[in-house]
């Protein structure tokens, strides 16, 4: 049986300058179709970065 797909999906959001994957977050799929691009905290890099939206394996 294929079961539904959830409204709230889990993404993880992912630095654009070390492509790790530093946070995860809730999106609501009906309000927000595109990409979300949040500026965030990157301890590796220890600045303020990029952080784009990725699936989570």
């Amino acid at each position: 049986m294929a079961g539904k797909k959830q409204v709230v999906e889990l993404v993880a959001l992912q630095c654009s300058v070390c492509k790790r994957r530093n946070y995860t977050t809730e999106k609501n799929r009906r309000n927000l179709q595109e990409k979300l691009e949040f500026n965030k905290y990157c301890p590796f890099d220890r600045k303020h970065t990029l952080h784009k939206e990725t699936k989570i394996k």
